[in-house]
């Protein structure tokens, strides 16, 4: 069965479930003189350790896909550099090791934008709406070693395809 995920604009009503947006163009700076604009504040993340950030590209690819994951213990950011991406998400199911694949969504992420999601939020690779975007990431340091757990939701016989 292929789930079809129609795109949604990215606000914090329906990302909530999720997670929160970041998005300076929707907040007053902190700070705005003639040479800069500061916004502080745009998200919270605690984490117990270090804070690492990374680098992702994501490149054009097939608009199905089946894979997962998710981080128990930490939450992540991700933020657009270049180039639009589709967040594509699910909310947490502390209670099994499967998403629930009536919560997936498809969110618009434009450059200048991110999400923090929360921890144990189900997720993909972002989509990009170009032949390449990147992206920073951010999360507790070890988390790809320590704290990823990826699904193939064909084991259920479950994909997802992006309409856009």
């Amino acid at each position: 069965m292929i789930r079809n995920l129609e795109v949604k604009e990215l606000s914090n009503e329906l990302f909530k479930p999720y997670g929160s947006v970041i998005d300076p163009e929707k907040l007053e700076p902190k700070m705005k003189e003639d040479i800069f604009t500061f916004w502080d504040g745009l998200a919270e993340m605690k984490v117990d350790g270090i804070l690492t950030v990374g680098f992702l590209e994501v490149y054009e690819r097939s608009k199905e896909f089946s894979k997962m994951e998710r981080h128990i213990r930490t939450k992540e950011i991700f933020f657009v550099i270049d180039n639009s991406v589709i967040a594509l998400v699910g909310k947490p199911t502390p209670d099994q090791d499967f998403p629930d694949p009536e919560t997936v969504r498809a969110f618009l992420v434009k450059p200048g934008q991110g999400v923090l999601l929360k921890e144990g939020t189900w997720h993909w690779i972002p989509y990009p709406l170009a032949k390449k975007a990147r992206l920073l990431v951010l999360f507790k340091k070890g988390t790809p070693d320590e704290d990823l757990e990826i699904k193939d939701l064909l084991e259920k016989g479950l994909s997802f395809r992006i309409n856009i």
